[in-house]
């Protein structure tokens, strides 16, 4: 039989909040966890929704549990502590509320979960399987992500983040079962998300729709969704940064996140990428603040390397380049230069060894050394 790759097998809704909160109920889902952080659901007045929840499951003689501690970057401890709660109760279905981190570990419980192992797993084993990518019998618990922000992508893609806890490396597990069953998109959710993190999911969306257009895997149609969702970015995310509560700017941002996961979930990312793992992993640069700082000077090492690169780049053409539209969308809320980070010129060296990626830096159109990333870097100080 033909290995086929499906171009989405995620279902996508858009939605509001109301008919969100009908719908999982109305699903009448007997064993649930619940991924979602306990001053999230204060600050969305979910408390009532997740009562209801809990009661379907009581009433359905099934579980449920709530994982309410969400570590911004996920670890290999992160994903323990979690099946620990879980221990040997069943589960038909992880829902995730939040960022790129909620769904990302909602997809460490989903690849690790197993109700003899639950109680026992340690840090060294977690390690070794994600980098074997042995996760349990290949069998994934379904997935039903609700992103809070609009930026990460992960609710469309097969891959998770989880960053060391010794802060050496940064892994990703990786399974097409991982892709989440439902993606629900709810504007809403991301009126409360401040200004920052605004900034910073936004520039990870327009970063990842661009790598993914630049790719060495791009074909085409990616190529037209990835100039969407940058297009959608560059009209919206200072519209949605300096009028908070105007919804329509929120909701097309929303439209770039997906547009972007649909984008980089048939590519992966490219050097942007990998340069910015040490930088969050070593220095705790947000990660889209991270992948964006490197993104001008990359796209002047591939210009011309990759098809229609002309037509992608004309849309910073008003602004004069695409440093000076981050710098623009960016200012009074944070200075795009490594130092504004804490960074010195010693920390170079450190970077560059830890800057390469397998599956990113390689699938970059242009080969880079290490020589080149100390350039870069060099140029963002």
């Amino acid at each position: 039989m033909m290995d086929i790759k499906p171009f989405c097998n995620t279902e996508i809704i858009f939605t509001n909040k109301y008919e969100l909160e009908q719908l999982l109920v109305s699903y009448r889902l007997s064993n649930i966890v619940l991924v979602m952080s306990h001053s999230s659901s204060m600050r969305w007045e979910f408390e009532e929704f997740n009562e209801k929840l809990k009661r379907n499951c009581n009433e359905l003689n099934g579980s449920f549990t709530w994982i309410k501690e969400v570590d911004a970057n996920p670890t290999q401890r992160s994903i323990i502590s979690s099946l620990q709660q879980i221990g040997n109760k069943k589960i038909d279905v992880i829902i995730a509320f939040g960022g790129g981190s909620a769904i990302d570990l909602a997809k460490g419980i989903s690849a690790f979960y197993n109700s003899n192992r639950n109680y026992n797993y340690t840090v060294k084993e977690i390690t070794m399987n994600i980098k074997n990518k042995s996760y349990v019998d290949d069998e994934f618990i379904d997935i039903i992500a609700v992103p809070s922000t609009a930026g990460t992508g992960s609710e469309l893609t097969q891959w998770a983040t989880i960053w060391d806890e010794n802060k050496l490396e940064k892994f990703s597990i990786d399974a097409p079962g991982l892709r989440p069953k439902k993606a629900m998109i709810v504007p809403e959710l991301t009126l409360t998300v401040p200004k920052k993190m605004t900034l910073a999911t936004g520039l990870d969306a327009m970063c990842q729709a661009i790598e993914s257009y630049w790719s060495k895997h791009t074909n085409p149609i990616v190529q037209d969704i990835a100039y969407r969702a940058v297009e959608l970015v560059i009209q919206n995310l200072r519209k949605s940064l300096y009028n908070p509560n105007d919804i329509a700017s929120r909701e097309k941002l929303c439209r770039a996140s997906v547009l972007s996961g649909l984008a980089f979930s048939q590519t992966r990312t490219t050097a942007c990428h990998s340069i910015s793992y040490p930088l969050t992993m070593l220095y705790g640069i947000p990660h889209g603040l991270a992948v964006s700082l490197t993104l001008d000077a990359v796209s002047h090492i591939n210009r011309g390397h990759f098809p229609n690169d002309k037509e992608l780049l004309s849309l910073f053409n008003e602004y004069d380049g695409i440093k000076n539209w981050i710098d623009m969308v960016s200012d009074g809320i944070v200075e795009m230069k490594l130092s504004a980070f804490g960074i010195t010129e010693s920390d170079i060296p450190i970077i560059v060894d830890n800057a390469f990626t397998g599956g990113r830096m390689d699938n970059n159109p242009v080969e880079l050394c290490k020589n080149d990333v100390k350039k870069i870097l060099e140029s963002i100080m």
